[in-house]
C-alpha cells in the first residue's frame, strides 16, 4: 500500500520562504552598499584631516553619520544582518574617523552614545585609531611642534593600556586584541621617532652654536 503525502501545502509553504529570502537577500545587498558607502566616506575624512581640512571632513563625517543612520535601521527589523561583520568593520572605519577629527580638532574623546555604533566597533575604532594619531604625530614632528607630538603619544599609550584591559573572548570583541599587539609596536616606533628628532636637533642646534663661535673668533 502506497503512502500518499500532500505535497501542494509544502510547495506553497516554500514558496513563501522564498520570497521571504529574496527579500532578505535584497536588503543584505542594500546593506552592503550602505556599509561600502561608509567605509570610503570615513576614508575620504580621515585624508581630510590629515590634510587639515577641516570643513571637508566635518561634512564628510556628517554624510557618514546619515549612512550610519540608515544602517541602524536594519537592528530592530533585520538583526541578523545588522550584527554581521560588514557593518562592524564599516562602523569600526566611522569611529575611527570620527574619533581622529574630535582629537586633532576639538581635543576630545567622542562617546559611544554620540556614534550609536556597536560596542565591538566602538572599541575597535579607538583601537584603529592609534595608527592615525602615529601618523599625526609624525606631521608634527615636521613641523616641529615635539611638545604636542608627546601629548599624542601620551594618548596613544592611554588608549592602549585601557583597551587592554578588556580581556573578553574574542566572540565578544572580535580583533581586538591583535589591534592592542600591532598597537604596542606603533607606539614604540612613534617614541623612537620623536625621541630621535629631539636628539637630531639638539646636535644640530649644537652643531650650529659651535660653528657660530668659531666663526666669531676668526672674525676677531
Amino acid at each position: 500500500m502506497g503512502i500518499k503525502i500532500d505535497t501542494i501545502t509544502w510547495k506553497k509553504n516554500l514558496e513563501e520562504i522564498i520570497s521571504r529570502l529574496e527579500n532578505r537577500d535584497k536588503l543584505r545587498e542594500n546593506l552592503l552598499r550602505l556599509t561600502r558607502e561608509l567605509t570610503r566616506k570615513c576614508r575620504e575624512a580621515v585624508f581630510h584631516i590629515h590634510s587639515k581640512n577641516f570643513q571637508r571632513a566635518e561634512e564628510t563625517l556628517a554624510e557618514a553619520k546619515e549612512l550610519v543612520d540608515k544602517i541602524n535601521e536594519y537592528k530592530n527589523t533585520e538583526p541578523i544582518l545588522y550584527y554581521s561583520g560588514s557593518v562592524n568593520s564599516a562602523f569600526t572605519e566611522y569611529v575611527e574617523a570620527s574619533t581622529l577629527y574630535n582629537i586633532v580638532k576639538n581635543k576630545r574623546l567622542i562617546s559611544l552614545s554620540e556614534l550609536e555604533v556597536t560596542i565591538p566597533a566602538y572599541l575597535a575604532g579607538f583601537g584603529d585609531v592609534i595608527g592615525e594619531l602615529r601618523r599625526y604625530a609624525l606631521t608634527l614632528i615636521k613641523e616641529n611642534k615635539i611638545d604636542t607630538a608627546w601629548e599624542i603619544l601620551r594618548l596613544m599609550e592611554t588608549l592602549y593600556v585601557e583597551l587592554s584591559r578588556l580581556s573578553y573572548p574574542e566572540a565578544l570583541l572580535p580583533g581586538l586584541r591583535h589591534k592592542m599587539d600591532v598597537a604596542r609596536i606603533i607606539i614604540e616606533n612613534t617614541r623612537k621617532d620623536i625621541l630621535f628628532y629631539e636628539k637630531s636637533s639638539e646636535l644640530i642646534q649644537a652643531l650650529e652654536k659651535a660653528n657660530r663661535l668659531v666663526s666669531e673668533k676668526g672674525e676677531a
